[in-house]
């Protein structure tokens, strides 16, 4: 069985870290860092500088029209009342994170330089993107796929800038994240389930469970996995919680294949 807690990650190590001169964390929370060390900011003041480098990132982070960035921070502005908002923000900005060469902006595009700057948005979606070619290749190296699946969990701290109220700028990614997240624990449990591994895949649905507790599929493995693991009452109990966590949120019973499985339970 591949323990979650003790693989090996190839999640980014400080020194690696520190080739770039500024880190911006929006998983699950808002951190930016210059040179690793967290940079602490007054809140009032930098308001809005840092709503501009969240609008950037969330809109894709490279060759952003100013236009589009001006429009999401200023939506009931005009043109040009817009637009110098945006060209004071900016430059705002630029003092705050110390890097004039952090962002970039040409022809009336907007950039995060990628020499300067580590985003973990950027890097997680590149680690899916090995995750899912590795899923669907001939020859799966399983200590591979779970050094990448580790990879994924120690970046996904939660959803995009998930501490905060979600804007119509932030929305999109977010939920597109959201999804990757959840289908990539599904698609490698399925996988441990495939093999026989059924104690590792245990801990990705638990995992899964973690960032959303009304995804019947997480409930429904879960009871498989314990029922072939001949931990009859650990089905039952994921049975019980399912039932109770969809009434007491969505006032709704347990689907019929959910159902099925526990009627299959109690009959075993």
């Amino acid at each position: 069985m591949f323990d979650l807690q003790h693989l090996p990650t190839v999640a980014l190590a400080p020194d690696e870290l520190r080739s770039y001169p500024l880190q911006i964390y929006t998983l699950g929370r808002f951190s930016v860092s210059r040179g690793i060390e967290p940079i602490r900011f007054a809140r009032k003041a930098q308001h809005r500088p840092l709503e501009l480098l969240k609008v950037l990132v969330a809109l894709g982070g490279r060759e952003v029209a100013t236009d589009q960035l001006a429009m999401a921070m200023w939506p009931e502005s005009e043109g040009d009342v817009a637009y110098n908002a945006f060209e004071i923000t900016l430059h705002r900005l630029r003092k705050l994170i110390g890097i004039e060469k952090a962002l970039v902006l040409s022809n009336g595009l907007l950039t995060l330089n990628n020499q300067f700057c580590w985003v973990d948005v950027w890097t997680f979606e590149q680690v899916m993107g090995s995750a899912e070619a590795l899923l669907n290749s001939a020859q799966l190296d399983p200590v591979k796929l779970a050094s990448l699946s580790s990879r994924v969990l120690t970046l996904y701290h939660g959803q995009f800038l998930g501490r905060e109220t979600p804007e119509p700028w932030s929305i999109s990614l977010r939920e597109r994240l959201r999804s990757k997240f959840l289908r990539h624990l599904v698609d490698v449990a399925r996988h441990w389930e495939k093999i026989g591994e059924h104690e590792t895949a245990i801990q990705y649905y638990q995992k899964g469970l973690e960032a959303d507790d009304l995804a019947e599929l997480f409930y429904q493995r879960l009871m498989v996995c314990y029922q072939q693991l001949g931990r009859r009452s650990e089905a039952l109990a994921v049975y019980r919680r399912c039932r109770a966590t969809l009434s007491l949120i969505l006032s709704i019973s347990p689907s019929p294949a959910t159902e099925a499985i526990h009627r299959r339970l109690i009959q075993a």
